[in-house]
């Protein structure tokens, strides 16, 4: 890719700082798609100069970062929120909720949609009582709900085998209320399938970090992840911003997909180890030729 500029910032490069701080050096209306995943509230340790916010913290602090989230998405844009609360002393944290609904209401972004990602593999919880826990959060904000881009048809699965045989049966609608307060089954013509397959559900089976070996990062997310938002809402040659840039897992997505990318960590230590992981995966001779679908990621 060749080296551009988005105002003080040079695009396809880490950046090391804080990332409130770095954001608020972005022009407005600048980022096509902000897709990130930071540190969970009181969780792994990310070096002994980061941070590592407890759960009655954790809300004032990135709402700062969500209020520039705001000033510098596009109107065409979106923002991909990665977190998981945690269980303590019996409790279930809830300040993953509050965060969502303090950012839909205090920031001006809008929440389109929340998703689970139901990981395939993950550590059984310990105790008798609790249930063993493989799901996290993914929650899609926008700046204009009527605005922002997406491309369903890139993402579309093939059918099942049981749906279309279902293709041929009459579809039911909703059920129609009598006056008595009793149901009447309505009943459609039947539909076709779509030529090229079905929408995905908002309920994602990524693979989790564990099927990757040699990352120094202690908490990287799979490529798969990114590369099915990069791919889904975003052009070629937009710019993906990552604020917490971590392994560098985003950076490396985005080049391979022909996108550009700015990523922020304030662990200067990360930052090395996304240029050391973009120079290793990229030799000059090869950028050319790296561009990738996201079906290779999976």
């Amino acid at each position: 890719m060749i080296s551009e500029k988005l105002g003080k910032f040079e695009l396809n490069k880490a950046y090391s700082g804080d990332c409130i701080e770095l954001t608020k050096k972005l022009p407005s209306d600048s980022i096509d798609l902000i897709v990130t995943s930071p540190p969970y509230a009181d969780t792994v340790s990310y070096g002994n100069k980061v941070k590592v916010f407890n759960p009655d913290d954790y809300v004032d602090w990135f709402l700062d970062l969500s209020k520039q989230t705001h000033r510098v998405l596009k109107p065409s844009g979106s923002f991909i929120l990665n977190i998981n609360d945690k269980a303590k002393n019996g409790e279930r944290s809830t300040y993953v909720f509050e965060l969502v609904y303090k950012i839909a209401k205090e920031t001006g972004l809008k929440l389109f949609d929340r998703y689970i990602w139901y990981k395939k593999s993950a550590l059984p919880m310990t105790g008798e009582k609790r249930l063993n826990d493989r799901v996290e959060y993914i929650f899609h904000f926008v700046k204009d709900s009527k605005k922002f881009k997406t491309y369903t048809d890139r993402i579309r699965e093939p059918y099942k085998e049981i749906s279309l045989k279902r293709f041929k049966n009459k579809v039911h609608g909703n059920d129609i209320v009598l006056p008595d307060g009793t149901t009447k089954l309505s009943q459609r013509g039947s539909s076709k399938p779509h030529p090229l397959g079905t929408k995905p559900t908002t309920v994602f089976r990524f693979d989790t970090c564990s099927a990757l070996r040699g990352l120094e990062h202690p908490a990287p997310f799979h490529p798969q992840l990114p590369a099915f938002f990069v791919n889904w809402l975003t052009d070629e040659k937009d710019v993906v911003l990552d604020p917490f840039i971590g392994g560098g897992t985003v950076a490396e997505v985005c080049m391979k997909m022909n996108r550009n990318f700015i990523g922020f960590d304030i662990n200067k230590k990360y930052v090395e180890i996304t240029e050391k992981r973009l120079k290793k995966t990229f030799s000059e001779s090869s950028k050319k030729t790296s561009i990738k679908k996201v079906t290779d990621f999976c």
